[in-house]
């Protein structure tokens, strides 16, 4: 599982660029947005651990970089990216 975090300046234009720049098409991913602060934003990955490599490829390609650059640049934050392992 991957969690990343995000504190944003704007909901709305930092879910264009993330509806513009979906995740894998493999696993299962959600957003979750905060109740008290709608600008703090969760995106949760849940994957298999044979797919582990490809996402982290995916998320280091110049494509994303790009997209994680522009996302930061709308953040009060760094980005923050959290793997879990089941137990």
């Amino acid at each position: 599982t991957i969690v990343v975090d995000h504190h944003l300046k704007d909901f709305d234009s930092w879910f264009d660029t993330f509806k513009a720049n979906p995740p894998p098409a493999f696993g299962e991913w959600r957003v979750a947005r905060g109740i008290d602060d709608p600008n703090r934003v969760h995106v949760i990955g849940v994957i298999d651990e044979s797919e582990v490599n490809a996402v982290k490829e995916h998320l280091d390609s110049e494509q994303m970089r790009n997209v994680f650059a522009a996302v930061t640049e709308g953040s009060t934050q760094p980005l923050e990216f959290t793997w879990f392992e089941d137990v």
